[in-house]
């Protein structure tokens, strides 16, 4: 009887594949055969599972906007609805705590988690708004407003105190008071995507939905990736509908944006719940999604860096992207860091290796390779890099050697055996 080859949703070959598929089908833009690919692994317990979570989000984010600018607004809100549901902590968890806690009026919540922000983020500027955040949470909503309110009469340009006036107005069910104070903070900021989209909740909270429509969607057209605006933007359309108000909208796709910020900090979540993601990522076949993808993890990777630049694996983790997106000299740079800052980082070591190997620095290539075996990377793949090393750049013996010692650690080794006769034959 022949062997029966599992490629069921469970299988890694069935999960990966339906991957793939899903993928395929969100970039050519056929989101209902992404949900239903994606929808099939999501959760599964490995990593296609633990993508197809992201993914789906996206393919419900977008197919909502794409349902929305069609006039399909209950399609829209229980897609959108869903994109939420699926990663709700896409704009960073501290900024999505805040918004709920506000969006439920429980300021006193919203200020501890405000000052749970590392103390760099503060500054003189901030001292008012921070100030007022306490007094909220000891109750004293009065003294918050008159705190903001004195601070706006000194700086009466600054867009920040407005926002932060409005909604601890709101907080208080002044809702004309808070909408009016929105208003001139967007005057001052307009294309602050938050206090757009504040503006159109204190609007709609006022039955205005076609006010509220109207600011949603200059909102969405800044952060088109953003499903929650655009579900709020549906759900105010859909009122100004009912009401009798003619409301159209015609917000960009989010196609038209890449590796947006929402995305980027749903990314960086997952690389700091699984410290081995990067790597897994990189082990998946390639895909039309490469660059894109790749370009976003880069990005996160960045970012990253820029708070922790003392991690030798982010700087690792960059080096493998960029050179998986042709950054080579990127790459290099990347290694080089991760070296420096953990010079017995093996993998690293090889990675600068192969990569001065790659673009005809040999000579470069031959320390940090003999490094990375002396500290532990003593691979048979590693020794035959090295013996070729040798071999081009004249030292005969050597190569001789390293060639020997790969096919010790792995006695099957076709390449190195072939090589070492070639050589020894020449």
């Amino acid at each position: 009887m022949g062997r029966h080859t599992n490629h069921s949703k469970n299988s890694p070959w069935g999960a990966t594949r339906l991957y793939q598929e899903g993928l395929a089908a969100l970039e050519q833009g056929r989101y209902s055969d992404a949900i239903e690919r994606l929808s099939k692994i999501r959760g599964g317990g490995n990593l296609p599972g633990t993508l197809a979570s992201f993914y789906l989000g996206q393919a419900h984010a977008r197919f909502g906007i794409e349902e929305l600018r069609a006039g399909r607004y209950g399609s829209a809100a229980k897609h959108l609805t869903e994109a939420r549901e699926i990663n709700p902590e896409s704009g960073g968890l501290s900024k999505y705590l805040v918004r709920c806690f506000v969006g439920q009026r429980r300021f006193d919540l919203a200020a501890v988690e405000l000052e749970k922000e590392p103390a760099r983020h503060q500054n003189e500027s901030e001292q008012p708004i921070r100030l007022a955040h306490a007094l909220a949470r000891d109750g004293q909503i009065d003294r918050a407003v008159e705190t903001l309110a004195k601070a706006i009469d000194g700086e009466p340009a600054r867009a920040d105190l407005q926002f932060q006036l409005g909604i601890l107005l709101a907080s208080t069910d002044d809702i004309p008071a808070a909408a009016e104070t929105l208003q001139s903070a967007a005057e001052l900021a307009p294309w602050d995507v938050d206090i757009l989209q504040y503006l159109g909740l204190a609007l709609g909270a006022l039955k205005r939905p076609a006010d509220a429509a109207k600011r949603l969607a200059v909102a969405q057209r800044l952060r088109p990736g953003d499903a929650h605006i655009a579900l709020l933007l549906t759900l105010a359309v859909e009122a100004a509908e009912h009401s009798g108000i003619p409301t159209s909208v015609d917000p960009l796709p989010a196609e038209e944006t890449s590796a947006d910020n929402t995305s980027i900090e749903a990314l960086g979540e997952l690389i700091i719940e699984e410290p081995d993601f990067v790597e897994a990522f990189l082990s998946l076949p390639d895909s039309k999604m490469d660059s894109r993808v790749f370009a976003m993890l880069a990005a996160t990777l960045e970012r990253a860096l820029e708070h922790h630049p003392e991690y030798a694996d982010l700087h690792h983790h960059c080096s493998r992207i960029y050179d998986r997106l042709g950054r080579t000299d990127d790459a290099i740079s990347a290694a080089r860091r991760a070296v420096d800052v953990n010079p017995r980082y093996v993998d690293a070591l090889i990675q600068l290796g192969r990569l001065y190997a790659e673009t005809r620095r040999d000579s470069e290539a031959i320390e940090p390779l003999e490094t990375a075996i002396e500290r532990g990377g003593d691979y048979p793949d590693v020794h035959f890099m090295l013996a070729n090393l040798y071999r081009t750049t004249g030292d005969d013996r050597r190569a001789c050697v390293e060639y020997v010692r790969a096919i010790k650690r792995n006695s099957n080794y076709e390449r190195a055996h072939r090589a070492l006769a070639e050589f020894v034959s020449a």
